[in-house]
């Protein structure tokens, strides 16, 4: 499994609060 381009800036921003959201068929249970 790979990550997308927005997949790997909300893996990589470590300054500030962050909030991921992750809806119906997104694939979280890959």
């Amino acid at each position: 499994m790979s990550l997308n381009f927005a997949q790997k800036n909300a893996v990589k921003l470590i300054t500030g609060p962050c909030l991921i959201l992750a809806g119906a068929g997104s694939g979280k249970t890959k």
